[in-house]
């Protein structure tokens, strides 16, 4: 492993926002909580108060319950704002960049968790290896597999030179560090946006050949060889452990990044359409959307960006739902797949409290919509909790805590609450046959007298 750990520059400005409004909403997840903590509370006694192997066997059981990390992939159109809108649902307003271009091009994990970990925020970027390149490039991966599988060879020969490509910028970029850095990592003590930019990002094209010059803090340094990037960040607000996996835009003009968001996709079971609205639901995003309905049990949420940039939200928004809906119906969706309507930008303008030097246009949207939603809108106890319920972002974490608390996140407890009762079963079966053949009415009287005289011929 190729290790890089540091510390956080002082003074660094890009720091979390009020994140007390990420509280909102996660009464939903009151009874899937209890069920954590009282499974919790059951092995705790079950590790204490038997046997050796059965405490080890109890204590991996509470291993795997502390594990359950349900897992959120936001996937859409390169621009749909999908950045913004994680960097809002982690409480982080400038955390991960969205502002760059190219944008995204890594899968990008930010781990959420509650409780404090020893190892405070930390990161980790993991590149691809020497077969997973040399797969890429001879096959196209799994795109360029199934343009083969269909006749396309125009398509497969268009991902072979795009990833070659890739591997020559790399290669200049990196000199001879490039070959000893594939299936290496890189391990942070912290992270802030350059560091991030760094990983995730394709940025500037370099030049100069001689890569002593060029610096580790250039934009996308490492971009093109990187397979992974995982945050770890602790929000106490946060009900539960999550992960939420930002993701290339499935618009992209490199195949090879849509390949990334295709497998993403395969390893979470709730997925966030996010959508402009100034063009929801188009051909690709209908494309994608079949492709999460075929697969079993997946979990569809769609959430409507960029409200803000609307002339009249009250009169477009239900026209904009209406319109959805016909599509998904004509082209066989998920016509039930639930739909919120938002903006990220709203929502870390309450996070940073930054909410009088709105644009006119964006300050002109909200009023309007908020004179629409006033009903539906709770009393709430200032203007930065307003806005943020009429961004979104607690309806749809509403929509999310409801869907791991009946789906995935009750299927983890329910598998580890089967071991444990196999577990106590056993042990009370155990107990069962030893308390049989220790049965003190099976015993036969003990001469007391005949012991002693026993004894006493042993002695002589």
């Amino acid at each position: 492993m190729n290790a890089e750990t540091s510390f956080a520059p002082n003074g660094d400005d890009n720091s979390p926002g009020s994140t007390r409004l990420l509280e909102i909403g996660s009464s939903r997840l009151d009874s899937y909580i209890e069920k954590l903590t009282n499974l919790e509370s059951s092995l705790e006694k079950l590790a204490n108060f038997s046997d050796e192997k059965t405490a080890a066997t109890a204590k991996r059981y509470q291993q795997r319950l502390s594990d359950i990390e349900p897992s959120i992939t936001m996937i859409g159109q390169v621009k749909a704002g999908k950045t913004s809108l994680v960097n809002a649902m982690v409480g982080w307003p400038n955390l991960l960049p969205a502002d760059v271009n190219p944008w995204t091009s890594v899968v990008t994990s930010l781990h959420i968790s509650p409780q404090t970990r020893a190892e405070g925020n930390n990161a980790v970027f993991k590149f691809f290896d020497r077969k997973e390149w040399d797969r890429l490039l001879n096959k196209g991966g799994r795109i360029g597999e199934l343009a083969s599988r269909a006749g396309a060879d125009e398509e497969l020969e268009n991902v072979r030179e795009q990833i070659e490509q890739m591997r020559e910028k790399s290669r200049s970029r990196l000199g001879r560090k490039f070959e000893l850095l594939l299936g290496q990592e890189h391990d942070y003590g912290y992270f802030d946006q350059e560091l991030i930019e760094r990983y995730v990002c394709l940025g500037d094209d370099f030049d100069d050949d001689d890569d002593e010059i060029q610096t580790v803090d250039t934009q996308g340094r490492f971009a093109d060889i990187t397979k992974s990037a995982d945050l770890f960040l602790h929000r106490p607000e946060m009900p539960i452990k999550m992960c939420i996996r930002d993701t290339p835009g499935i618009n992209d003009t490199f195949m090879m990044r849509e390949q990334i968001t295709i497998r993403a996709i395969r390893e979470s079971r709730i997925c966030v359409m996010v959508l402009s609205a100034h063009q929801a639901l188009t051909s690709v995003d209908m494309a994608l959307i079949r492709l999460i309905s075929n697969i079993k049990s997946r979990e569809v949420v769609i959430f409507v960006n960029r409200i803000d940039e609307l002339s009249d939200p009250a009169v477009q928004i239900p026209e904009i739902r209406e319109s959805i809906r016909e599509t998904l119906k004509k082209h066989q969706g998920p016509t039930d797949a639930q739909i919120i309507f938002g903006s990220a930008y709203w929502a870390n303008r309450a996070l940073t409290g930054s909410l009088d030097d709105l644009s006119k246009d964006s300050a002109l949207a909200l009023f309007n919509w908020a004179e629409n939603e006033l009903e539906c809108v709770p009393n709430q106890d200032s203007p930065a909790d307003m806005i943020w319920e009429l961004s979104g972002l607690p309806a749809l974490f509403r929509a999310l805590y409801e869907r791991i608390a009946e789906g995935v996140g009750q299927e983890a407890i329910d598998k580890v609450a089967r071991s444990a009762i196999n577990l106590t079963n056993g042990l009370h079966a155990t107990n069962q046959i030893i308390t049989s053949q220790l049965d003190i009415k099976s015993l036969d009287h003990v001469n007391k007298e005949g012991i002693e005289s026993n004894l006493n011929q042993i002695e002589a």
